[in-house]
């Protein structure tokens, strides 16, 4: 849906047509919202629409319905980017109180400023109508809150020191630090004390040359989770025959290399005992090849237990491959519980399946954290609020045939719109063999990030599957690339 269409359609409806439009497609138009470009032609029709429901005279029941409500928040936050203050506050007049309205007010009280001053003198009232947008008792908004006064303090901070008032610039600065407004405003101290999620540089770790093999605490995950039900398996003679089946034949009929439709039976095998066979076969070598990436990327960790959620976006997860890589990489790194939201996207039912067995354990703290989708369009864009960083990881995803990598990009760059003040990355690992990264290659393109990648690099992993194993390393080529979407 575009907004022109939009508008045409509701010009010929009334406001119960109106509202039943607006429930209907709901997603298409919160959709059609983060992709709407600031420019003149959208604004314009906004501005028309915004006439339109003005004229209306709708009563309170009307206007308060969810649905009118949605569409003065959505025309808000578009005119807010739009830096129009007039019809912001039009649409805020609108809006009934909630946490939404109140973001608008504090937007709009700075924007009124008379003078460069003000921001000195009002700076109190701007964090008391700031505080009152960061939770309504159930939805917390504290770190989109954080991103605003992040923004304000850049913004106004130049503003001070491009009309030359350096005097008031310095007094702005210190208000940050007053003893005073930090005992008032706790969002002032919690700002203080997460400034490093808005300021710290990207780095890529230097490569340190080792062999991988299971922490203590994957160890027992991976003979807890599959490798003790193929061990002690009555069709098994380990480990030449697994689940009834020599290895030749699971590695190329059975789980064909990875690709496998692994929802699919095979002779007596389920779909889940498939599964299990892949994790013996594949899954561990990807996540040491994960490990890898975490390590050399550690500015995943700098967002960890720190305010707001890292949104960890597996798209092709299999088993939580990366995912549990991810949660093996924190949990060695403070050697405290670890929490993220975490997002498993796998087009195999069995595969999420797995993905949410493997995330039920001992070192990740679920608080209703998780969720599992077919596709990543089925992802709904609330899920991301406050986010303090975003990752999409995408773990030998493009060696798939099936892969529409057209879709995946404009899914991907949807996300991005949709949260665009928020650090997002797309991390990718693949085979180096170039015929496998045809499909990276062409998705790459429909991408918009910042150019030259943050890292892009191939390296050999090696490995051992048991601890402190005597036996020499196995290697794998991987090539892996990171980019900072935009």
């Amino acid at each position: 849906m575009i907004l022109q269409d939009f508008q045409d359609t509701i010009l010929q409806l009334n406001a119960q047509e109106i509202i039943g439009h607006i429930s209907i497609n709901r997603a298409s138009l919160k959709l059609m919202f983060i992709n709407l470009d600031v420019n003149r032609g959208n604004t314009d029709l906004a501005n028309q629409i915004l006439v339109l429901l003005s004229t209306m005279q709708l009563d309170d029941q009307t206007e308060g319905s969810e649905e009118i409500q949605f569409l003065f928040k959505e025309l808000g936050f578009y005119f807010k980017r739009a830096n129009i203050l007039a019809s912001v506050m039009n649409c805020s007049n609108h809006i009934g109180e909630n946490i939404f309205k109140n973001r608008l007010r504090a937007w709009m009280h700075h924007r009124q400023y008379r003078d460069a001053e003000s921001h000195c003198r009002l700076f109190g009232k701007y964090l008391e109508k700031l505080s009152a947008a960061i939770t309504d008792g159930v939805e917390d908004y504290e770190n989109d809150v954080l991103r605003d006064l992040y923004t304000y303090h850049v913004q106004t901070a130049a503003l001070l020191e491009g009309k030359g008032k350096i005097a008031a610039l310095h007094t702005f600065e210190e208000l940050f630090e007053d003893p005073d407004l930090l005992q008032q405003y706790p969002i002032l101290e919690i700002y203080q004390q997460n400034r490093q999620q808005f300021t710290a540089e990207i780095a890529i770790e230097d490569e340190v040359k080792k062999i991988y093999e299971p922490s203590i605490f994957t160890e027992a995950l991976f003979n807890n989770k599959f490798l003790d039900y193929l061990r002690n398996h009555p069709r098994t003679e380990w480990h030449e025959i697994l689940l009834g089946y020599d290895q030749y034949t699971i590695r190329k009929k059975i789980i064909n290399f990875g690709q496998a439709h692994f929802d699919d039976l095979y002779g007596h095998l389920t779909s889940n005992d498939i599964v299990k066979l892949y994790c013996y076969f594949n899954m561990r070598k990807h996540y040491y090849s994960s490990l890898y990436l975490f390590e050399r990327f550690n500015h995943i960790a700098r967002f960890h237990g720190t305010n707001g959620r890292i949104k960890f976006i597996d798209v092709g997860c299999g088993p939580a491959t990366s995912g549990i890589a991810l949660v093996d990489h924190l949990y060695s790194d403070s050697g405290e519980l670890v929490s993220f939201d975490y997002f498993g996207v796998d087009y195999y039912g069995s595969m999420r399946e797995e993905a949410e067995y493997m995330m039920q354990n001992s070192a990740y703290n679920d608080q209703g954290t998780t969720f599992y989708l077919a596709d990543l369009a089925e992802l709904g864009y609330e899920l991301l609020d406050n986010a303090n960083s975003i990752y999409i990881n995408t773990c030998y995803l493009f060696a798939s045939d099936s892969l529409n990598e057209n879709k995946l990009a404009e899914d991907v760059m949807h996300i991005r719109k949709s949260k665009p003040d928020v650090p997002c990355y797309l991390l990718f690992q693949n085979s180096t063999d170039p015929t496998k990264n045809v499909k990276y290659n062409n998705f790459k393109r429909l991408l918009r990030y910042v150019e030259p990648p943050i890292f892009s690099t191939t390296a050999r992993v090696s490995y051992n599957n048991r601890r402190s194993s005597m036996f020499g390393p196995t290697h794998e080529d991987v090539y892996f690339e990171i980019l900072e979407l935009t």
